[in-house]
C-alpha cells in the first residue's frame, strides 16, 4: 500500500511540474508575441505613448520629488527598460524633468520640453513622431494628453494620491486607429 500511495505521489508531483512548465512556456510565448506586436507596430508606422504622471512631489511652488517619488521614478525607469524608446518628453518643472531623467538617463536620451498650457499643440507634435515616446505630465494634463491623441475618456487622477498610472496609446501611421491600455506601476 505505501509503495503504491509513494508511485502515486510521485506521479501527482510529476503532473503538477509538467503542467507549470506548460503554463510558464505559454506565458512567455504570450508576453514574447506581445512584445513583436508592439515591435510590428511601430516597425509599419505605428507610434507607441507611454503616459505618465510625474511621481510624488514634495510640497511647494515647484518642488522637486520626495525620496517615495525618486523611487517611484526608479521603479518606471525599471519598468521601460526593455523598451527601446526613441524620445522622452516632459514639461518644465522639477518633478516632471525629475521623474522622466531617470528613465532619460538610462536609455541615454536627452529630455524635450512640451508646453503643458497648449496640449493641442503638444498632441500635434507628438502624431508626428515615430517610435516608443515617453511623456510626463501631470494630473490635470496626462489624460486630457491621452485623450487628444485618441484613447477614449479616461478617469480623472486623484491630485492628491495618484503616482503609479502608465498609459500606454498606440496611434497606427495614419494616426487613426488607436488602442489604449491602463497598467499600474
Amino acid at each position: 500500500m505505501d509503495e503504491y500511495m509513494t508511485l502515486n505521489k510521485t506521479q501527482i508531483m510529476t503532473n503538477l511540474l509538467s503542467s507549470l512548465i506548460i503554463f510558464c512556456c505559454s506565458v512567455f510565448s504570450v508576453h514574447a508575441t506581445n512584445i513583436d506586436n508592439i515591435n510590428t507596430a511601430t516597425a509599419a508606422g505605428a507610434k507607441v505613448f507611454y503616459l505618465v504622471r510625474h511621481a510624488e512631489k514634495n510640497q511647494g511652488a515647484d518642488p522637486s520629488l520626495t525620496e517615495q517619488g525618486k523611487l517611484s521614478a526608479k521603479r518606471l525607469a525599471n519598468v521601460l527598460s526593455s523598451t527601446l524608446l526613441t524620445k522622452v518628453y516632459t514639461t518644465d518643472y522639477k518633478r516632471t524633468r525629475e521623474t522622466a531623467f531617470a528613465v532619460a538617463e538610462e536609455q541615454h536620451l536627452e529630455l524635450s520640453l512640451y508646453d503643458p498650457s497648449n496640449l493641442n499643440k503638444a498632441a500635434e507634435v507628438l502624431l508626428n513622431q515615430q517610435g516608443h515616446i515617453l511623456v510626463v505630465g501631470h494630473s490635470n494634463t496626462t489624460t486630457a494628453l491621452a485623450e487628444l491623441l485618441g484613447a477614449d475618456k479616461q478617469p480623472v487622477i486623484n491630485d492628491a494620491n495618484e503616482f503609479d498610472r502608465l498609459y500606454i496609446v498606440t496611434v497606427d501611421k495614419n494616426n487613426r486607429e488607436v488602442s489604449t491600455v491602463l497598467l499600474r506601476y
